[in-house]
């Protein structure tokens, strides 16, 4: 079924000129991928290749990639079910792989139309007999075989194959995403990614029947198409396994990104902010790429055509109606992990506005029913539907999509620290029992998800460069880690110490990070219906606006700060890096039709809470004061030095927490500790747990009347999106 163009696309031409930070060299790129995603008469198609089980050792996340495009395709970009294959486990053989590119995608393809290929599973590399310094990149299919002489053969797909099977295409709208690794370092696990690459070294040729079918591909027009992959070359990348699934973390982190997509971004966004939430927790160890093949042969494309998706953003879709109408199945791909896990008794709205498209008028088929999430498995949930609206356009159905409304997290979050591998038994008997006396600190064995990871400090730390893995020779000394074996710092103690003095020692930053863990829960700047508008800006060495962030949902008319020149032609599609010894800015633009607060806080790379705009008195910019309609605050005060960035290096983040009733616990918390700590800005929080929880509470006590009006009880934290706003800034300090 053809779609029409709504009216909000008119809006996209404001934003050409500054669409966001690191975009404008990749905006054509970008263009194309939603270009050929969100064509609005072409016939759309899609091949998905996932592979958990390998003779070898299996992957545990494939399969569920597979199954977050494919809800993506059919729920956000109008795909048909019926035109796209997928190809799981067994049957994702070598020859069924290919012989699917050529019946479902290749002969079918007629010019205009859309192709999207994905793989997730295993990569490698191989050799060719006559120039074995020659290597290139392979997928590993289902039927792998290993070579039983050296340099033998195997049984793998040539990137160039594939590349290859593309360029044959009829149309130039086509799209590869390759979730897989063709580096093998060594080792299968890294911290708690399990990486996709084939866990032997590069070994064996291309097989006959792999030269034959490549040099069977008939020519195409040589389109242009865009190649996602989820890391460089010399990098690993990895599958995560997080409460109740596993999944690629580039494939998550992108899918998630384009649920969230609006009109007025291009998929360079989605993708630059798909590529940031790999690097917050995989580090430069997987940096997301797009490799471009002869793009200057697509034709020119128009900038509001690709921005238009099937769809307004949302948090998931309705895939089944239960019960006779009284309860629905829900799949929640737009929805942050962290959120995910904790989302038990929320609310979401159904709109037909977030529906498919299908009609000139958004408001003429209107209609609006609450659902109230019961259970959750995964990715999948289970909802009851709390209303029965009049609904002139029909009952509830599967493709209906969903939208966050009110977020019920619970009161008692902890953090969960996950013991290495590497300690010897004792070392975990003693970390557990340690561990067991922090409150809401609970240990879990290596494998199991977590927060972060408690363990030995190596001597040889696994460098801050992409493509630098070395084996970790330990040493008596602990320390935490991140998930992917990434230092904290300020974490490591003295060499010598027992396991048991090392949790004690860690006690404050575990306060800290849990801490963080709570706030970082309240961003929703894809969900808020609060409209204000945030930016970071460096003041020196030299001024200019770097990032900024909106709440996307508030409204379709959005006003963007100039970039700077630099700022544009910035090729970085990751994290924003911000030297050390800058001097930086944060501006909040109240854009709505009320007066808001704001509290403004910082995580520093090592972890410590710092509040931003915390004045005993009543200043300007001070968190009790109320920002006005159409008013700003700045922190610091405009005219200041700005904030210098110091320390570590590594990840910060700042966040700025908008409210439309004032923060008075959360003042109370911090007036409680200045007895304790300097009047100097910003704050040092010394109980950063006791801010954190009284924050949350401060949300919760603004969003009473929004909760109430929907007749939901709850003993836990409900925070209504209506009433609050949480902008994220995180930038790597280099």
């Amino acid at each position: 079924m053809g779609l029409k163009r709504r009216e909000f696309l008119q809006q996209a031409g404001r934003v050409l000129a500054a669409i966001g930070i690191s975009e404008a060299g990749w905006l054509r790129l970008g263009s194309c991928y939603l270009e050929a995603l969100a064509q609005p008469t072409a016939r759309k198609l899609a091949l998905l290749v996932g592979i958990d089980q390998y003779s070898e050792s299996p992957l545990h996340g494939c399969v569920t990639d597979v199954e977050l495009q494919r809800e993506l395709l059919v729920y956000r970009f109008g795909f048909a079910p019926s035109d796209i294959l997928t190809l799981t486990d067994a049957g994702a053989t070598r020859e069924n792989i290919e012989t699917a590119f050529v019946t479902h995608l290749r002969e079918q393809a007629k010019p205009g139309d859309v192709v999207v290929f994905h793989f997730s599973g295993c990569g490698s590399r191989v050799s060719f007999g006559d120039s074995p310094g020659k290597m290139q990149n392979s997928l590993v299919p289902a039927d792998d075989v290993v070579p039983l002489l050296p340099n033998g053969s195997v049984n793998d797909i040539l990137e160039e194959t594939l590349l290859q099977l593309v360029r044959s295409l009829a149309t130039e709208n086509a799209i590869a995403i390759l979730d897989t690794s063709h580096t093998y370092p060594g080792f299968l696990k890294n911290g708690n990614f399990r990486i996709r690459s084939r866990p032997r070294p590069t070994i064996g040729q291309p097989s006959l029947a792999e030269l034959t079918f490549a040099q069977g591909i008939q020519s195409g027009k040589n389109n242009g198409f865009a190649l996602l992959s989820a890391a460089a070359n010399s990098q690993i990348a990895g599958e995560q396994e997080w409460n109740g699934f596993t999944a690629g973390l580039f494939t998550y982190a992108l899918t998630q990104s384009l649920w969230l997509a609006t009109p007025a971004s291009s998929f360079s966004v989605s993708f630059s902010r798909a590529a940031g939430a790999v690097e917050q927790i995989a580090g430069l160890s997987q940096q997301p790429q797009i490799r471009r093949d002869n793009l200057t042969t697509a034709p020119a494309l128009n900038f509001a055509t690709s921005l238009m998706l099937n769809s307004a953003a949302a948090d998931g879709a309705v895939t089944a109606v239960e019960d006779g109408g009284k309860t629905v199945q829900l799949w929640l791909g737009g929805l942050s992990a962290g959120v995910l896990e904790c989302c038990e008794g929320s609310v979401f709205a159904v709109d037909s506005s977030v529906k498919s498209i299908d009609s000139d008028s958004l408001e003429d088929s209107s209609y609006t029913s609450r659902l109230l999430l019961r259970s959750r498995t995964g990715l999948s949930a289970k909802a009851q539907i709390l209303d029965k609206l009049d609904r002139t356009q029909g009952q509830l159905t599967a493709g209906d999509l969903v939208r966050e409304e009110i977020r019920v997290l619970p009161r008692n979050i902890g953090l969960t620290v996950a013991l290495d591998s590497g300690l010897e038994r004792i070392e975990r008997v003693d970390a557990t029992s340690a561990f067991a006396t922090v409150p809401q600190v609970s240990a879990v064995g290596s494998e199991q998800p977590a927060d972060f990871r408690f363990g030995r400090v190596p001597e040889t730390v696994v460098a801050q460069t992409p493509g630098a893995y070395e084996p970790a020779l330990y040493q008596g000394r602990y320390g935490l880690f991140s998930v992917s074996q990434m230092p904290i710092p300020d974490t490591q103690g003295d060499g010598g110490e027992a396991v048991k003095v090392a949790v004690q020692r860690l006690i404050p930053q575990l306060k800290a990070l849990q801490a963080a863990k709570l706030l970082r829960l309240t961003v929703n700047e894809t969900s808020s219906r609060l409209k204000v508008r945030g930016v970071l800006a460096t003041l020196a060495p030299q001024a200019r606006v770097m990032v900024q962030r909106e709440s996307v949902r508030a409204s379709d008319d959005y006003r963007f700060e100039p970039l700077s020149a630099e700022s544009e032609k910035s090729s970085n599609l990751g994290i924003l890096s911000v030297p050390t010894g800058s001097r930086v800015q944060y501006r909040l633009y109240n854009e709505s039709d009320r007066p808001v607060y704001a509290a403004v806080f910082s995580s520093d790379t090592a972890g410590r809470l710092l509040a931003m705009n915390y004045q005993p008195e009543s200043n300007a910019g001070a968190m009790s004061m109320a920002i006005a309609p159409g008013d700003n605050l700045s922190v610091p005060v405009a005219g200041a030095l700005g904030l210098a960035v110091s320390g570590a290096l590594g990840l910060a983040e700042t966040l700025i927490i908008v409210s439309e009733k004032s923060f008075d616990r959360t003042l109370a918390a911090i007036a409680a500790e200045m007895q304790q700590t300097r009047d100097t800005l910003p704050v040092m929080l010394l109980n950063p747990l006791n801010v954190a929880r009284a924050v949350l509470e401060d949300l919760h006590a603004a969003s009473i009347p929004g909760v109430q009006k929907l007749g939901i009880s709850t003993d836990d934290l409900a925070l209504d999106v209506n009433v609050w706003a949480t902008l994220s800034f995180v930038y790597r300090v280099v």
